[in-house]
């Protein structure tokens, strides 16, 4: 796995310019969502994004992961808390992809595991977020 402090959040070096492209915040752990065809995929990803607006997580780069230019998934914080991933449905490709690279020790959460029907739709009511925000609080997540 990459060192992570030659990286900055993007995934791009230390020496690169990715500051002005990539959203952080101070959360010491990150979150990573599927981006699946779904309505599941698209929960996930705005799932990760209103983790990170509210400080519980910092929005991590799934596809910067995959590519192999970012090595800083899966890391335990000092504090004890682990990076989550989110996969839309079983097949659960995120949670496959950080294992091939080699990635692992975070938590990972799987949204029809949480109640909600994979549909091949991009809709869905926008308050399941704030039941889904709280599943995961009761989790420790």
């Amino acid at each position: 796995m990459a060192d992570c402090k030659s990286k900055c959040d993007c995934g791009g070096t230390a020496s690169s310019n990715c500051s002005s492209g990539c959203v952080s915040n101070n959360s010491p752990a990150s979150v990573y969502a599927c981006a699946g065809a779904s309505n599941v995929g698209k929960i996930s990803f705005d799932l990760a994004i209103a983790l990170h607006n509210a400080d519980r997580y910092k929005m991590g780069c799934a596809v910067c992961v995959g590519a192999g230019d970012c090595g800083c998934g899966g890391m335990e914080t000092r504090a004890g808390k682990k990076d989550l991933l989110i996969d839309g449905c079983k097949v659960a490709c995120l949670k496959t992809m950080f294992e091939k690279k080699g990635i692992t020790g975070f938590n990972h959460v799987v949204i029809t595991q949480l109640g909600v029907k994979k549909e091949a739709t991009f809709s869905y009511n926008h308050m399941l977020l704030e039941e889904l925000m709280d599943k995961l609080e009761k989790k420790g997540w």
